[in-house]
């Protein structure tokens, strides 16, 4: 177990890299620079592949191997860093083509890693399988974001980007040597094809994909985990993503901004979502834990609401407990964000096998599809009602999320009682 998640967490790591870059770098660069809100929130929209990968994860599922997919990803992701460096952030559309290829080739990636992670680990593995898959990439969205936030004011856009470029290289050497050989395309699409004739002889070689699709969405508990994906992350993002820009606009330093909500805020995320994953793993019942944790959220939520509402200019006891509320939100983020990846794993892990990374896979576009469209309107959102009736409405839609629970199938609560039951007789 312990080389399984040393590899998926170096994995996870690089796919972590651009989003910390256009999440949290870009944002204050551009905030910074005069930038609107609007026109930062529109920027968002260059991480459509990631809103629209599972369409092309039947197509990794069925082709080539994990790893042949990982290894020609790196060996893109090499050449972008580098025409990223030759790319100043002032010339906003060839920035943009690189961002584009940035989020195409890592959203690519991530489906062959998530496949590798299906494979790899057991029931009782999935818990600590997604601290590596959420901290990972924590960790990457840290140096991504934070950290080259902080080192923009020592170095330059074109040393930063070749940074990554070096980072690439020796990820593809870990790839070589540490992430295990996984069936082929072929096999599967063997183990596939013999299960449809068994139910269905007569589909065409055009309809597989369309097979595909119908034994995800007919699985156990699918759809109403596909409405708490969309749904979970929406109040918590929303201010998560607002908060650093309404610092900015209030005066306090980019620099400033970048360290606490880019490294520190995001070192406490890594320890939730450390505490998230051991709590899931071995014989917790994640529906449960969900409920009292999301249910508890409420509190750092409340806490920034009322700080946006009483914030005096030039206060240090205000930013002071602005950064104190945002850092328990991310504290309480990283536990939820661990517990909701691992019921995504076990949803996946009652899916066919042969679809079970494009299911899981369909799962984690759309958690990121439910964020990605709610943070594109954010900007004009903010821009129309101002901050404090934003955040009333980021405290609403968390609140949902603890009803939305309640309403979990007994298809899922009954599974995760199985193998809780199981564990014990082991």
């Amino acid at each position: 177990m312990f080389m399984n998640v040393v590899f998926l967490t170096c994995l996870y790591f690089i796919q972590g890299l651009p989003y910390g870059l256009q999440s949290r770098f870009l944002p204050v660069y551009f905030r910074s620079h005069g930038m609107s809100l609007t026109e930062i929130s529109l920027f968002k929209l260059l991480l459509t592949p990631w809103m629209l990968k599972a369409f092309w994860a039947p197509f990794v599922d069925k082709y080539g191997t994990k790893k042949s997919w990982l290894g020609w990803s790196m060996v893109g992701l090499i050449f972008t860093c580098l025409t990223g460096a030759c790319t100043p952030p002032q010339n906003i559309v060839p920035l943009a083509g690189v961002l584009f290829l940035f989020n195409l080739l890592t959203s690519t990636q991530d489906i062959a890693v998530d496949g590798i992670a299906i494979h790899v680990l057991s029931e009782s593995e999935l818990g600590y399988g997604n601290i590596a898959q959420v901290v990972g990439y924590k960790l990457g969205s840290i140096f991504g974001g934070g950290v080259l936030t902080w080192l923009s004011d020592y170095m330059e856009w074109s040393s930063l980007l070749f940074s990554l470029a070096v980072a690439y290289v020796i990820s593809l050497m870990n790839v070589a040597v540490l992430v295990p050989q996984t069936d082929d395309g072929k096999k599967e699409s063997e183990e596939k094809d013999s299960s449809e004739e068994k139910n269905a002889e007569k589909v065409t070689k055009k309809a597989w994909i369309l097979q595909y699709y119908t034994e995800i969405f007919q699985s156990p508990g699918t759809l109403w985990m596909i409405g708490f994906v969309l749904l979970y992350k929406l109040g918590e993002q929303g201010a998560l993503n607002m908060l650093p820009l309404f610092l900015i606009d209030k005066g306090i330093p980019a620099s400033t901004v970048g360290f606490w909500t880019g490294v520190v805020g995001q070192v406490l995320s890594i320890f939730g979502s450390i505490v998230g994953g051991a709590a899931v793993s071995g014989t917790s019942v994640t529906i449960s834990f969900l409920q009292n944790v999301c249910a508890f959220r409420l509190v750092p939520m409340l806490f920034t609401t009322l700080v946006i509402f009483s914030w005096v200019d030039s206060s240090q006891i205000c930013f002071v407990l602005a950064i104190v509320s945002m850092c328990l939100m991310l504290l309480v983020s990283g536990i939820v964000t661990t517990a909701t990846f691992t019921l995504m794993m076990q949803c996946s892990k009652r899916a066919p096998s042969h679809v079970q990374a494009s299911h899981y896979t369909t799962l984690a576009t759309l958690e990121v599809v439910g964020k990605l469209l709610f943070s594109v309107s954010l900007g004009s959102v903010t821009d129309a009602i101002g901050y404090e009736n934003v955040f009333i409405l980021f405290l609403v839609l968390t609140t949902l999320v603890i009803s939305f629970l309640q309403s979990c199938p007994e298809e899922l609560i009954h599974h995760q009682e199985e193998v809780s039951v199981k564990d014990k007789s082991e």
